[in-house]
């Protein structure tokens, strides 16, 4: 199963949007948004934040929300 980021990265770069726009729309700086996609639950600042900032970015993309959190704590694991 691909990670959320990697998810949101493929779904992102469908729909022709930068790291940077989609920081801009979800006000989510862009570290943080790259980190997302990257998978690299460390750089962010804490676990309600990550599930913040999956829901942001889900319904940027126009996606369920509540369908990306349990991919993250799926992929995640321990680290949400």
């Amino acid at each position: 199963m691909e990670s959320v980021g990697e998810f949101f990265k493929q779904v992102r770069e469908t729909k022709g949007l930068t790291v940077d726009e989609v920081a801009s729309k979800t006000r989510i700086r862009t570290d943080f948004v790259k980190a997302l996609e990257d998978g690299n639950f460390a750089k962010l600042p804490d676990q309600v934040f990550a599930k913040g900032f999956v829901r942001s970015y889900a319904r940027s993309l126009g996606l369920d929300e509540e369908d990306a959190i349990p991919r993250l704590t799926a992929y995640a694991g321990g680290a949400i």
